[in-house]
C-alpha cells in the first residue's frame, strides 16, 4: 500500500515539475503591416488589442477578418489555439466560420516534440499572408 502512495505522490510531483517548465512564447511581429499586428495580438491573448483591430481594420467583422487573415501559415483562430491564448481563441472561436472554428474538446499532445530543456522564453517571429 505504501508503495502504492510513494507512486501515486512522486507521480503528481513529475506532473507538476512538468507543467512548471512550460514555455514562454514572447511575440515579434516580422513587419508593421496591420495584419502582422493583428497576428501578434490574437497569439499574445490581448483581446483588447485584436478587438481594438477588429473595428478599425476589418470592419467589426471577426468572421470576414478569420477567412481574409493568415499567420505563420494558419488561420487566425487556430493560430491563437497553438500558442493557448484562451482569452483571444475563446473570442475568435465563438465568432468564425465553422471551417475555422476549433473543437476545444479534442487535445493533440506530440509527446516526440516536447522538449524538456525548453525551458524560459520561446520567440516567435510573426507573419501575416
Amino acid at each position: 500500500m505504501r508503495n502504492v502512495i510513494s507512486m501515486v505522490i512522486g507521480a503528481a510531483l513529475a506532473l507538476g515539475l512538468a507543467t512548471s517548465q512550460a514555455a514562454e512564447y514572447e511575440f515579434i511581429a516580422a513587419d508593421n503591416s496591420v495584419e502582422t499586428k493583428t497576428c501578434v495580438y490574437a497569439a499574445a491573448d490581448d483581446l483588447q488589442g485584436l478587438k481594438k483591430q477588429v473595428r478599425r481594420s476589418y470592419d467589426n467583422n471577426v468572421r470576414y477578418m478569420s477567412q481574409l487573415l493568415r499567420c505563420n501559415d494558419q488561420d487566425i483562430n487556430t493560430f491563437a489555439h497553438t500558442y493557448g491564448a484562451e482569452g483571444t481563441a475563446g473570442y475568435l472561436n465563438n465568432r468564425v466560420s465553422a471551417a475555422y472554428r476549433v473543437d476545444e474538446s479534442i487535445e493533440i499532445i506530440d509527446v516526440s516534440k516536447a522538449d524538456s530543456t525548453n525551458q524560459g522564453k520561446v520567440t516567435v517571429y510573426v507573419m501575416s499572408k
